[in-house]
């Protein structure tokens, strides 16, 4: 069993999922369950991926930059050479083990947004071939003491799962374009949209602590482990805005399902700008080279209007 509280989290190379082959899934959580079982519904998502650790694999022939894999590095991401589902598979194992484990620290998300959460793990599961059968006993942990610095990095190994998550839908979606499988593509837009409001979450959970913590520890070990660091470095997510090109081929008569999707969008950029706030207000980001430029306003304004324009959502 892998000692969740240490293990590096296994991840293939954002372009993997270019050549992965794909499988619709075949069976659903569903939502009902997720308030029925007589457990939390992360604890639930953890439960579903029992066993799924899986046995080592071979680091990949990596293709990154020297800045990427500084990223990487801070947050204890190798990139492997696997079947890029089945490393999903055991990467969310992981990432939700460790958030299980964090968040019984206490967090102060509200029932909904833990929900919400659940939910898109729950379909990141569905398609990372996982089993819908429980256990007849949920495992129970005990609860760790809070530590802001174990919850910035286990919470941001979520947020990069559920990242592969979406690269892998729009995959999947791009062969149903090919062809023309309406009601598959309705169900990819939809869960496409659960899974990116999870994010917006799990951004929420992941500066869910004190301010001094950020001031005195977390914001001091970037800049010493990168004195220019940034989530700009972040491999997945640059090739995230780029593969959200595929969604300007959605035919116009899925316009409810993109205006989802588009409003969904907004809830994940909002809730970043929100960590920024909470934490930088008007200041600049490390990376920043112009002091005068504050981080919420250009995620609520140039990297937002960036990405919907680059997924034709304007």
């Amino acid at each position: 069993m892998l000692d969740a509280a240490t293990a590096t989290l296994d991840l293939p190379l954002p372009h993997a999922w270019f050549e992965a082959g794909t499988a619709l899934p075949e069976r659903r959580f569903r939502d009902r369950r997720m308030t029925a079982e007589g457990a939390s519904p992360l604890a639930l998502v953890a439960a579903r991926f029992a066993g799924a650790e899986g046995g080592p694999a071979e680091d990949a022939a990596t293709t990154l930059d020297s800045q990427q894999r500084s990223f990487d590095a801070y947050f204890d991401v190798r990139r492997v050479d696997a079947p890029p589902v089945e490393a999903l598979r055991r990467a969310t194992a992981l990432a939700v083990a460790k958030c299980v484990a964090d968040a019984a620290a206490g967090h102060s998300l509200t029932a909904e947004q833990e929900l919400t959460l659940a939910r898109g793990l729950h379909r990141l599961a569905d398609w990372a071939q996982a089993p819908i059968d429980l256990p007849e006993a949920l495992p129970a942990g005990a609860a760790p003491a809070p530590d802001a610095m174990r919850r910035w990095k286990d919470q941001h190994q979520l947020f990069f799962v559920i990242v592969h998550g979406l690269l892998y839908l729009l995959h999947v979606l791009e062969e149903a374009l090919g062809k023309r499988h309406a009601p598959v593509i309705q169900a990819i837009l939809g869960d496409f949209s659960d899974l990116m409001r999870a994010s917006a979450v799990a951004f929420r959970l992941t500066a869910d602590f004190e301010q001094a913590a950020y001031d005195d520890l977390i914001r001091p070990d970037m800049a010493a482990h990168d004195p220019h660091f940034s989530g700009l470095f972040y491999a997945d997510h640059k090739e995230l805005v780029t593969s959200l090109r595929v969604l300007r081929r959605v035919p116009e008569e899925f316009e409810e399902e993109l205006a989802d999707l588009r409003a969904a969008m907004n809830e994940t950029y909002e809730a970043h700008a929100f960590v920024c706030q909470r934490f930088v207000d008007g200041a600049a980001s490390l990376a920043s080279k112009d002091d005068s430029r504050e981080a919420p306003a250009s995620l609520r304004g140039k990297y937002r209007l960036r990405t919907v324009t680059i997924a034709g959502l304007r």
